[in-house]
């Protein structure tokens, strides 16, 4: 989807993990760049849980995440035992592009997205802290310009 010159578009400020596979605790990622995002790292350095987070509160099957069930994704070490769930946010803002790296926020414009799992292999959605079907994440980021039915919004290696 292209945006006309000074139209608003949606951008990802930060993603918020809690207890997510390898991430222990809370573990804020970000700010992200308004226009291009990469994740580099070493190998083991966590780079693909980066993605497969996004995918989780995005809604893709626990498969498509390289896990069996969602309660995999919980966190789970010797140091961090008996975690009971884990949640990924992602926080959103409207901006209009200026010259460039600047650009404008759309006030009130910012909310948030996040799923948590439990170890019952059951997830819940939220929007800005307010209980939602997936129908209802859908629809939202469909409202913006994201389709979560095709894969083109989210490029994987």
């Amino acid at each position: 989807m292209t945006n006309e010159a000074g139209a608003p578009r949606l951008m990802i400020t930060h993603i918020v993990n809690q207890n997510f596979k390898s991430y222990a605790g809370e573990k804020i990622l970000g700010p992200f760049h308004k226009r291009f995002s990469c994740i580099i790292g070493p190998n083991g350095s966590g780079k693909s849980n980066v993605i497969d987070s996004m995918l989780f509160v995005f809604g893709y099957r626990a498969q498509k995440i390289r896990s069996k069930k969602l309660s995999v994704l919980i966190h789970n070490s010797d140091e961090h035992k008996d975690i009971q769930s884990c949640t990924v946010e992602v926080h959103f803002q409207k901006i209009i592009d200026k010259e460039g790296d600047d650009y404008e926020v759309i006030p009130n414009s910012n909310f948030c997205v996040s799923r948590t799992a439990y170890r019952d292999n059951t997830s819940v959605y939220h929007i800005s802290g307010k209980k939602k079907t997936f129908k209802d994440v859908g629809n939202l980021l469909r409202s913006h310009g994201i389709d979560l039915d095709h894969n083109r919004f989210l490029i994987l290696q």
